[in-house]
């Protein structure tokens, strides 16, 4: 009996081994030297990625890269901000493991490395037309600071890793939101063309003009004194967009104003701008567009949908700029008209 009992008593003994041999595998931290990348190809051939795919769960971003030109699929392949592309490879290069963790499909979920569910992980891929770089998995952040928990999908173990990651998965996060850029001092002229009353042009001759001047003013009427007529150059500084879809090929209907920017360079951009269903449209076309890039080119194929305040600041007409003359000035020009 009392060999009986000291054999269960080993028995027990070798079992708790054998958990405890299992937990410390499952739950294990090891230590690596800190110098090993996540994705060690960023360091070289960073400039080589030409598509990364986002996903989790059932939201993806599909981003592109064509003639240098980054695009998103899901919005039907407008522009992606170039910027944000660059910050997400940026901070993937940065990305070193720290220690290993488990290798436990079961417990991927605690590291939010799940491939599905609530706990699921971020899956980034990233390739070239020949090449997959990289397809790994972001877990959550660790506690206080100290990393980010990761995977390579090619492999069961999960790391801590030194680096961090802000991802969005709206098309709109990534889009470019400030299509123009265009300082007022390269603008030669601007021509508004209300729908519903007569046109507004201001104009330079050379660059070194210190002000535009109005044209097509009325006989009876004068610039106001207060007429801020250069406001009217500065439609296409940090011009920013809410979204965009590809134009339409039937005619879009309540256009409320035509705007001609020409600059001295000779290309010219024209904004169409219409009021639907309480949004406020946009289209743009583009001629001599021989000092243009491939981005400004892309221009012409989308319709957006831009700020109301943006919509204010570009819908002018000539009546906002004139004023009758005094009765002073108007006979002065009557006296010059008879001599």
């Amino acid at each position: 009996m009392q060999n009986n009992f000291k054999i269960l008593i080993a028995v027990l003994l070798i079992l708790l081994g054998i958990s405890y041999f299992v937990l410390q595998n499952d739950n294990s931290s090891h230590s690596a030297s800190g110098n090993e990348l996540l994705i060690p190809e960023l360091q070289t051939q960073i400039n080589a990625v030409d598509n990364i795919i986002i996903s989790q769960n059932k939201k993806s971003i599909s981003l592109s890269k064509q003639s240098g030109v980054w695009t998103i699929l899901e919005a039907d392949n407008f522009l992606a901000d170039a910027n944000k592309v660059a910050s997400l490879l940026l901070d993937l290069r940065k990305f070193k493991l720290t220690a290993e963790k488990t290798n436990n499909p079961k417990s991927y979920a605690k590291l939010s490395l799940a491939e599905t569910g609530e706990n699921a992980a971020i899956r980034i891929v990233l390739k070239s037309a020949d090449k997959q770089f990289a397809d790994i998995s972001i877990g959550k952040k660790a506690q206080k600071g100290q990393g980010t928990y990761v995977r390579k999908n090619s492999q069961t173990q999960t790391w801590l890793a030194a680096g961090s990651l802000d991802i969005k998965l709206d098309s709109k996060d990534w889009i470019v939101s400030t299509i123009l850029d265009i300082d007022a001092n390269k603008i030669k002229s601007v021509t508004f063309k209300p729908a519903d009353s007569p046109a507004l042009s201001i104009n330079k001759l050379t660059p070194a003009d210190e002000s535009f001047l109005l044209e097509n003013i009325p006989e009876q009427m004068q610039p106001k004194a207060d007429a801020d007529i250069a406001s009217l150059a500065t439609g296409l500084q940090k011009f920013s967009i809410e979204s965009a879809t590809l134009k339409p090929e039937d005619a879009i209907e309540n256009l409320v104003v035509s705007i001609t920017y020409q600059l001295f360079s000779g290309m010219i951009y024209r904004l169409d701008l219409f009021s639907y269903a309480q949004k406020h449209l946009l289209t743009i076309s583009l001629e001599n567009t021989g000092s243009g890039s491939e981005f400004d080119k892309q221009l012409e194929n989308w319709l957006y949908v831009i700020p109301k305040f943006k919509f204010d600041a570009l819908n002018k007409k000539l009546a906002d700029f004139i004023e009758n003359k005094s009765e002073q000035v108007q006979q002065d020009t009557n006296v010059e008209n008879q001599d």
